[in-house]
């Protein structure tokens, strides 16, 4: 169970407090032979909205970020010729992602230049949502 506390001090256009979730583009879409694993993204998408109504009138500010084919080097089905094939066909960026570009994404999330940001599942995936 999350436990949030209100802010001290009168925090009137700032945030109190970041929460940063990690979502999935296959919370937004199916999940090819992964059902347990969109449903579970999903969860992340409705929980993050869900936070950010709750929690907002205590300047708690709760967003995801959406990663799409990254390329991490892990082994596994992910990265089998046919999801990679599949993925390249998709994404209309003429790349997949890589580690730092979701980085990048959540950095920015969690900078003070997203105060005003809540409630949002950021899509870090090339445009394949796009396509």
């Amino acid at each position: 169970r999350r436990r949030h506390t209100r802010c001290s001090r009168d925090w009137s256009s700032d945030v109190c407090s970041s929460d940063l979730n990690i979502s999935s583009q296959h919370g937004m879409i199916s999940s090819p032979e992964d059902c347990s694993y969109g449903v579970s993204k999903s969860a992340v998408v409705y929980m993050t909205r869900q936070i950010a109504a709750d929690y907002g009138k205590d300047s708690i500010v709760c967003n995801a970020v959406a990663p799409g084919k990254i390329l991490t080097g892990k082994s596994g089905r992910a990265i089998e010729p046919r999801w990679i094939e599949y993925s390249h066909a998709r994404t209309p960026l003429p790349r997949l992602g890589r580690s730092e570009d979701v980085a990048n994404a959540a950095l920015f999330l969690a900078s003070d230049e997203a105060t005003f940001i809540t409630g949002e599942n950021l899509m870090v995936d090339g445009g394949w949502m796009a396509n």
